[in-house]
């Protein structure tokens, strides 16, 4: 539970962080602003001025890669394995439709078991120290392309032992659980993997 919270914590942040633009504010009274809001003209307009960020301890990491060209590598990702019958469908469906099929696994993966999906998404892989272990992560985006709007464990003898963060992956597996401190957590067990 702690690492589901965790991965829906950084979804949030990025949420927060993609939906922080604001409306210019004016001015308080007696103060001047810069003729415009553009870079160069600021620059020049106060040659020796230099802006300083603070330090943070937040590592946020973001795909390389613009919107387009991973819609283009998951649907690439996602032909090599569409040959393999699936219980559970995801392919061709809308980013609603994906998000609520993941919502209802996780919510009650027991009338899940044992079936097979076939799922495309992103690649991202988190550590936790109590357990000292890795664990992958395949995350969907929701319809705008900038928030992770669900994500699910996975583990197999098919996938690579080395995949770089926000890779685009597609996956067919069994949905199963395991138990860990006490709290039983839904992964798929990848029986087919393509990147």
């Amino acid at each position: 539970m702690k690492k589901l919270i965790a991965i829906l914590l950084a979804g949030i942040l990025v949420f927060s962080l993609c939906a922080c633009g604001g409306q210019n504010q004016p001015e308080p009274a007696g103060t001047t602003a810069p003729p415009s809001n553009n870079v160069d003209d600021i620059s020049t307009t106060n040659p020796g001025t230099s802006i300083s960020v603070p330090e943070t301890s937040v590592d946020i990491t973001t795909s390389s890669l613009a919107v387009s060209e991973n819609v283009e590598q998951q649907e690439a990702a996602a032909a090599k394995l569409a040959d393999y019958k699936v219980d559970i469908d995801l392919e061709g469906l809308n980013k609603n439709m994906i998000t609520a099929q993941m919502t209802a696994i996780s919510q009650d993966p027991s009338s899940y078991l044992g079936k097979t999906i076939r799922v495309t998404g992103v690649y991202d892989q988190t550590y936790y120290e109590p357990t000292d272990k890795y664990y992958n992560y395949v995350l969907g985006y929701d319809e705008t392309g900038c928030c992770a709007a669900w994500g699910i464990e996975f583990y197999g003898d098919e996938v690579p032992e080395k995949i770089d963060p926000w890779t685009s992956i597609s996956m067919v597996g069994t949905i199963s659980t395991y138990d860990e401190e006490g709290i039983a957590y839904t992964f798929i067990d990848v029986s087919h993997f393509a990147m």
